[in-house]
């Protein structure tokens, strides 16, 4: 039997007397048929509420929920505030809340409706806020290609920061310098894998989102070279991952905009990488 089955209902109970909750929704992987929830999912809840600080500044009304032992607040999607708790059994439950004010716009935004395409359950709504949306279908819409200024920026963003990065390792900084190869500029090559992906299989390549089953839709040399791509917190092995970072980056990126019609910004490259080659080995 599924242990989250009764964390719904007791949930629910206690929605249905609590009239600062509007709508009770469930999402993420335990609402949808495509990847569903496997044995380490945790429970997704979207809450719209009249006032979410009464569910933010305190958890006291968790207990009518469960037992639980661990609980804190944090931003989400698109701003938002979610409190994510740990129950008995290492049950993790996040709580999305959405207030009601702000509700019927922003379950109408484009993150909104790009999470409620993969599946939605819902548990309690009062005021009618889901018999109004469209119907959801399993798989999200084709995504919509990123046009050349903003590919080029996202570019010339990445090396940039491949020099901030040696700059800060020069210095001795090295948890600001690993900190941005493997956070920021991480961020940026996940960006152009994504965008390698739909350039070569067309824009209806389902690439979710923050890098989620990346393993299953990236292709293999990808995969491979990632696996050379991060450090240790040691120098020269964060010098060694940049230029791997950077390498894998590059090639993406070529092989995209030539995919795509758009002009790779060589001088960009060729800056940086020179740049980065003689302050760290020369």
């Amino acid at each position: 039997m599924d242990p989250y089955i009764g964390v719904e209902e007791r949930f629910v109970a206690f929605a249905g007397g609590e009239p600062r909750i509007a709508a009770v929704v469930v999402i993420g992987s335990r609402a949808r048929d495509d990847r569903p929830a496997d044995a380490y999912s945790d429970l997704d809840i979207l809450l719209v509420v009249e006032d979410p600080a009464f569910f933010l500044e305190t958890d006291d009304w968790l207990w009518q929920i469960g037992e639980f032992h661990i609980s804190f607040v944090e931003e989400t999607i698109g701003g938002a505030k979610e409190r994510r708790v740990l129950f008995d059994d290492a049950l993790d439950v996040d709580f999305v809340l959405l207030p009601e004010a702000e509700a019927w716009s922003a379950l109408r935004s484009a993150e909104a409706i790009g999470i409620l395409q993969r599946g939605y359950r819902v548990l309690v709504d009062k005021r009618g806020f889901f018999a109004l949306l469209p119907g959801m279908s399993i798989r999200p819409s084709a995504a919509t290609l990123p046009d050349e200024a903003e590919f080029l920026n996202n570019i010339n963003d990445f090396w940039y920061h491949a020099v901030w990065t040696a700059k800060k390792l020069l210095r001795g900084e090295v948890w600001m310098a690993i900190s941005c190869l493997d956070c920021y500029m991480k961020h940026k090559l996940l960006w152009m894998i994504e965008q390698h992906a739909r350039a070569t299989h067309g824009p209806q390549r389902d690439t979710w989102f923050a890098g989620r089953f990346l393993d299953t839709w990236a292709d293999d040399a990808t995969k491979d070279a990632l696996r050379h791509a991060f450090a240790r917190y040691e120098t020269q092995d964060i010098k060694r991952a940049l230029f791997e970072t950077m390498d894998l980056f590059r090639s993406l990126a070529v092989e995209s905009t030539e995919k795509l019609g758009f002009c790779y910004p060589c001088k960009a490259d060729r800056v940086a990488t020179q740049w980065v080659i003689g302050a760290l080995y020369e």
